[in-house]
């Protein structure tokens, strides 16, 4: 009689499955999902603006957005800056601020005058003055900003 081989059950180990991947193609070209070759946002098929940048879907040739969805200019780009320097003005606005020398410097004598008469407006002009010369919104006569430290 031949021996009996011992007989060994072979288990399959559990393997997690898995997820199947979802594919983002739609049914219909409206529900599909494209990208914005301007700035890679998201939008539907169907739309002809982006919601990011305003690239129009129709015109894809032309780069500017359209009227209504153009942002407006920043206004540091309105024209060049003063020639007057931004650190006079500071220290004159710092020291001697409530007789508007800062603002003779920036040749405004008018508001000049009207800050050496109330004492740099009560004191809160001067603060105020202060504050747009540090974010260099400060303007001269010329309504030209007072950008450059040197």
């Amino acid at each position: 009689m031949p021996e009996e081989q011992p007989t060994i059950d072979v288990v399959a180990e559990e393997t997690p499955e898995t997820p199947e991947v979802q594919e983002t193609a739609a049914a219909t070209p409206e529900e599909a999902e494209v990208y914005c070759p301007q700035c890679g946002a998201g939008m539907e098929a169907d739309q002809q603006y982006c919601t990011g940048c305003g690239w129009d879907a129709e015109k894809p040739d032309d780069p500017s957005p359209p009227p209504e969805r153009r942002l407006p200019d920043s206004p540091r780009q309105l024209g060049p800056p003063s020639n007057a320097n931004r650190m006079t003005a500071l220290l004159l606005a710092l020291f001697v601020g409530w007789l508007g020398a800062h603002r003779f410097y920036v040749n405004r004598p008018l508001s000049g005058l009207v800050w050496f008469v109330t004492l740099g407006f009560f004191g809160i002009g001067v603060i105020y003055d202060l504050v747009l010369i540090s974010t260099g919104e400060f303007r001269d006569a010329e309504e030209r900003r007072v950008l450059y430290w040197q």
